[in-house]
């Protein structure tokens, strides 16, 4: 009688250890993260604000709200940008997280945007982990002329969908980190270069012919 505890002990963990199994059996294990890609995506961004960023300038960031969606991808993207930005000594002065749909296509409310450029000053960066600004015709009419520096995620097929040439003609976009289109790379390879590229505003006007370079 007095082994019955250990051995009701045993029991239920031998059945606990079996129902994991059956779980990842049919379901598989989470997808790894690359930590190293998505710090590397987070510092290329902020070396991009950076470069734009003015003497008295501050960053502001734009991002979903992990907290009841996790995603670790965008919190090791963000927490590497945050580092670069803090050993560079510049100024974060926000982050704004976005709580959205994570099964909705990455975009940024055209009126969470329009604030925020809105409320920035001359030599401040906003950087959009989220997606350049999609302004209504009248909220781009109303903002008149454009003091923040813009820098955006573009991810997915936002660089061909999207008119990243007119956003940057019409000043709402100067920088960003694009995803090149689809190609067949080895699985669990997959580097920086291979997923991404930069361009600045003069390059913009022609991202799709540069995000398809190898």
């Amino acid at each position: 009688m007095k082994n019955r505890p250990s051995s009701i002990v045993l029991a239920s963990s031998l059945i606990l250890a079996a129902l994991v199994t059956l779980l990842i059996s049919q379901t598989g294990m989470p997808p790894r993260v690359d930590r190293k890609l998505h710090e590397d995506l987070g510092q290329a961004l902020a070396q991009e604000a950076l470069k734009l960023l003015g003497p008295t300038g501050k960053v502001t960031v734009i991002t979903r709200d992990t907290g009841s969606f996790p995603q670790p991808a965008t919190d090791l993207s963000l927490a590497s940008f945050t580092r670069a930005i803090g050993k560079a000594g510049a100024t974060l002065k926000a982050v704004q997280a976005l709580q959205e749909d994570p099964l909705r296509p990455v975009q940024v409310p055209p009126g969470d945007f329009f604030e925020l450029i809105r409320r920035g000053a001359t030599g401040d960066v906003l950087v959009s982990f989220m997606g350049p600004p999609l302004l209504l015709p009248e909220q781009r009419a109303v903002l008149g002329e454009i003091k923040p520096w813009i820098v955006a995620f573009c991810s997915g097929s936002q660089p061909e969908q999207l008119n990243l040439r007119l956003l940057a003609e019409q000043n709402l976009l100067h920088a960003a980190v694009l995803s090149r289109p689809f190609r067949k790379l080895v699985p669990g390879r997959e580097s920086f270069a291979d997923l991404y590229v930069r361009a600045e505003a003069a390059e913009l006007v022609k991202p799709l012919a540069l995000a398809g370079q190898p």
